[in-house]
């Protein structure tokens, strides 16, 4: 059940129990809204384990957890590797070939 769902029926406890004069249903309808509008505290274990190296900045946007690392690490294809990023090579090195 959604947050707005159980707001809005603890707030609909709260109003059928005022007008029955049921003060045991008014608290309960206080209760069920005091624990709706509370954060849920963050799971723990959820994300334990599952640290890839690829966090969130400030943007939403996925970043390596070690950005810097990870662009010293970027490789450059220098042939016969496997497929990455290719060295474009000048003209006078074809030439001299």
């Amino acid at each position: 059940m959604s947050k707005f769902h159980e707001k809005a029926e603890a707030q609909t406890k709260q109003i059928i129990g005022q007008m029955l004069g049921d003060e045991l249903l008014v608290q309960e309808g206080k209760d069920q809204q005091r624990e709706a509008t509370e954060p849920e505290p963050p799971a723990k274990g959820k994300d334990e384990g599952k640290d890839q190296g690829i966090v969130r900045d400030e943007r939403g946007q996925e970043q390596p957890r070690d950005k810097e690392r990870a662009q010293r690490v970027s490789r450059v294809d220098r042939g016969g590797d496997p497929p990455g990023k290719k060295v474009r090579r000048s003209s006078s090195d074809v030439s001299s070939r």
